[in-house]
């Protein structure tokens, strides 16, 4: 019975580290910057169907895009992906959609629920972070997304 409560009193101790460690991380916010290089795109109808490339987007089509990120911005930016991102967003309007959005580094994600993009709009989209998985699982903060061209220069701040 002693090594049960010994083995108790462990796990215990060992989940009590856990968690302060997980707490003091919680505090520390960290910014990233990624040069995101677009290498996926669909159309889509509300079925799901893919648009032919003469039809015009109607309310309730879907778009979907994904990435490779790349540390730095489109200026100076490392040679290779350390991360990716996958946006999918349901037209609302002429030019404006409902999105959601992930980005995916090492094994956790961050993730962006509900933002409204405008496809019209050179400016600047600011994404709430909602959550995440993994390294990223508390987290919060703001994705800003700059489009260059077809591609992104996106700076992360993030806390977890």
């Amino acid at each position: 019975m002693s090594r049960l409560r010994y083995a108790a009193a462990s796990i215990v101790v060992c989940a009590t580290i856990v968690a302060a460690g997980a707490s003091a991380a919680t505090a520390k916010t960290v910014t990233l910057h990624f040069f995101s290089k677009q290498v996926y795109s669909r159309i889509s109808d509300a079925s799901g169907h893919p648009l032919r490339p003469s039809a015009a987007p109607a309310v309730g089509d879907r778009f979907s895009f994904a990435s490779n990120d790349y540390v730095g911005n489109h200026k100076h930016h490392a040679k290779q992906a350390t991360a990716s991102d996958h946006i999918i967003c349901t037209l609302t309007g002429g030019s404006t959609a409902l999105c959601d959005g992930t980005i995916a580094i090492g094994g956790s994600m961050i993730l962006g629920d509900d933002f409204v993009f405008n496809f019209n709009s050179n400016a600047a989209t600011t994404v709430t972070i909602t959550g995440g998985t993994g390294s990223y699982r508390h987290a919060h903060g703001t994705v800003i997304a700059k489009p260059v061209g077809n591609n992104t220069d996106v700076t992360i701040k993030v806390s977890s």
